[in-house]
């Protein structure tokens, strides 16, 4: 059985409350209960078109997401996903066939969910991704949402985008 969201939070806390080792703990514990081979936390930057992945973790030398780099938001899976598409879809490039990051990278399955300050604005997408079909139960696709969340609250502002 999957931990709490409050549990992970906890747990992924335990060592340091910054967050870059709440979050690196966290995306740690998500890539070992969904499977995927990258779970990672997004800056949108919308004026800019981009997307600038804060912190990853990865498991698989085939397919990985590096830190400190950006991608055209207005390309990526997270952008359909937050414009109303599921949550999670294990054929992504199929669901998303006018994301080019799914098929240059060739992500099959994708998870991604929005991430908001603690002042309610947009910060970016708690997101995961693996070049195989991965199944992933509901209770960690909600433990995960519910990580998106917390994230957010953590969120100061030298960290959140300028309005």
């Amino acid at each position: 059985m999957a931990p709490t969201a409050r549990e992970l939070l906890e747990e992924a806390a335990r060592d340091g409350s910054d967050l870059e080792t709440v979050a690196r703990r966290m995306l740690e514990r998500l890539s070992d209960l969904t499977g995927l081979s990258s779970t990672y936390l997004a800056e949108t930057r919308l004026i800019q078109d981009e997307q600038y992945i804060v912190f990853a973790v990865n498991r698989s030398e085939l397919f990985h997401i590096p830190e400190d780099v950006t991608l055209p938001w207005s390309e990526g899976v997270c952008r359909f996903v937050v414009e109303g598409g599921p949550h999670y879809t294990a054929e992504a490039q199929k669901l998303f066939p006018s994301s080019s990051v799914a098929r240059l990278l060739e992500i099959r399955t994708f998870v991604s969910y929005p991430v908001f300050t603690a002042e309610g604005r947009f910060f970016g997408t708690l997101c995961g991704a693996s070049k195989e079909q991965v199944e992933i139960q509901q209770e960690v696709l909600e433990l995960m949402r519910e990580c998106a969340r917390l994230i957010g609250q953590r969120l100061r502002a030298e960290v959140a985008p300028p309005p």
